[in-house]
């Protein structure tokens, strides 16, 4: 029996069908791109956030390690105007009576380091006069661990390195210091000064610029002083890929800071930063050849906990072994002596300082430099490391005080006496022919070493330090900051002169 057709089948077809079908392939097409565009916003969010968040913790953890360094600088300063004598005094006349006294000290009397009580760093003894070594606590290396942030840094003061805004005033000679020159000293130091953060008069009414004989002397001590820094480097295995010329590098240097010193504008050298433009120095200079040892190794930071109260007392014992040893020194049994790690020109050159050279706390290649009446390098380097080695010797003699307190800690604790050391340092010129005796001998037909040394440095040298420039690295992850602060003490307070952070 034969089916009769369906009637739907031989009907005509809606185009309304179709063009509904388009419609949502459209419509799912723009969805589509709609979606991929939003999750490709929201991941490039998310990572500017991260980025952010990264970046934001870095900072902190910068500007923290910048604050302790503040606050290590603060209590030194407090110390060396002898402002916590009386809460020393109240807090051994508190232990005596049962008292709780404040917390600026040990058990025993001795002062915790960075609390500012005398000898908190190892370094101190009695004398009035501000003092200032590569002992003091501000000095030590920054290394911490900052919310997952790894810190590391150090602290240079200003008066251990030559200023190249005080060049031409540190190559005046002896003979023309009371002329003309006393004029453009004058006017370096007021240049340099930075909202009266030194005590000069100011600016003067007029420039006397350097002559060329000031000129060519500051060749030479550059010359010596990056000399130094070579040689330094290349006697400890630190070899630079291309070996600078000495000569070149200084001249270089000293047409830069020349051409700015008679730029009414300028007047001065902002930054050390600006001899980076010149092609004379190099990266490896400027921040040191690399360590092979960092090659061979991580140089991760060990926050493994020492454990025991009597290992924490002795590691916060001023110039213990342990504070010693974390600080980069190799122990001795006369002293210490400093871990050889690659130099640049960053560690013996400054653009901010009063324009004097820290006695206690030059590099030895500094003082190569400043000794023009030996013409001998390898004398001149023999004497400098002499006066690095005599900082770097423990005193002989304990005051009194300091032995009564000592022995109050080796009763109550049992730290045993040869944990606790203080060194020798400089309070006045004289002291340099405690170094070594022969110094003093005249038979020889040029004089004296000490009054050749007298001769170069007495007008230049002091013993304490007024600038620090602190340079600090944190990393987390594959993310890196790096920070540079400059201060500056003033009258009793530290005053930041700038912080400028680079992403590296």
């Amino acid at each position: 029996m034969n089916q009769l057709p369906r009637a739907h089948e031989n009907a005509p077809r809606s185009p309304e069908g179709g063009i509904a079908l388009f419609v949502v392939l459209i419509l799912v097409l723009v969805l589509t791109v709609v979606i991929t565009q939003l999750i490709f916003v929201t991941k490039i969010e998310e990572r500017i956030s991260r980025n952010r968040q990264g970046r934001t913790a870095l900072s902190y953890a910068l500007q923290a390690s910048g604050r302790q360094v503040l606050l290590n600088l603060s209590s030194d300063l407090m110390e060396d105007l002898g402002y916590l004598e009386d809460l020393e005094e109240e807090d051994m006349n508190g232990m005596e009576t049962g008292g709780e006294g404040v917390d600026t000290q040990l058990p025993g009397g001795l002062p915790i380091p960075g609390s500012g009580g005398g000898g908190g760093d190892g370094s101190r003894g009695s004398e009035d006069d501000p003092v200032d070594t590569h002992h003091d606590l501000w000095a030590r290396p920054i290394q911490d661990s900052i919310n997952g942030v790894e810190v590391v840094g150090m602290v240079v003061d200003g008066e251990s390195c030559i200023d190249l805004n005080h060049i031409f005033s540190l190559a005046a000679l002896p003979e023309d210091e009371e002329s003309e020159l006393d004029a453009l000293e004058e006017a370096a130091a007021g240049n340099a000064a930075i909202d009266g953060l030194l005590q000069e008069t100011g600016l003067l009414e007029e420039f006397v610029p350097p002559e060329q004989e000031e000129v060519e002397e500051a060749q030479v001590i550059l010359e010596r002083l990056i000399e130094g820094v070579i040689d330094f480097n290349t006697e400890n295995g630190f070899d630079y890929i291309e070996t600078p010329d000495p000569r070149d590098t200084a001249e270089a240097i000293v047409s830069l800071v020349h051409q700015r010193v008679l730029d009414e504008n300028l007047r001065r050298i902002r930054s050390l930063d600006s001899i980076r433009q010149l092609e004379e120095v190099t990266w490896e200079l400027f921040y040191g050849p690399i360590d092979p040892a960092t090659l061979e190794e991580d140089d991760e930071f060990d926050q493994e906990d020492t454990g025991g109260m009597m290992e924490d007392l002795q590691a916060l014992a001023p110039g213990s072994f342990d504070d010693l040893e974390a600080s980069g020194f190799e122990l001795l049994d006369g002293g210490v002596d400093q871990i050889p790690t690659p130099i640049g020109l960053r560690h013996v050159m400054t653009a901010n300082s009063s324009g004097k050279i820290n006695l206690n706390t030059a590099r030895p290649e500094v003082l190569v430099a400043m000794l023009r009446s030996f013409e001998d390098f390898d004398e001149a380097k023999e004497i400098a490391w002499q006066i690095r080695d005599h900082c770097n010797s423990y005193q002989e003699e304990i005051d009194e005080v300091t032995g009564e307190i000592i022995d109050d800690l080796l009763s109550e604790f049992g730290v045993e006496d040869e944990e606790i050391q203080q060194f020798e340092y400089f309070t006045s010129f004289e002291q340099l022919k405690q170094v070594d005796e022969a110094w003093e001998d005249t038979s020889g037909s040029e004089g004296s070493v000490f009054e050749l040394l007298q001769q170069d440095l007495e007008d230049h040298v002091v013993f304490s330090s007024n600038f620090f420039t602190t340079t600090i690295e944190g990393t987390s992850e594959d993310r890196s900051l790096s920070g540079r602060m400059v201060c500056a003490r003033k009258g009793q307070h530290v005053v930041v002169i700038s912080w400028k952070e680079v992403r590296r």
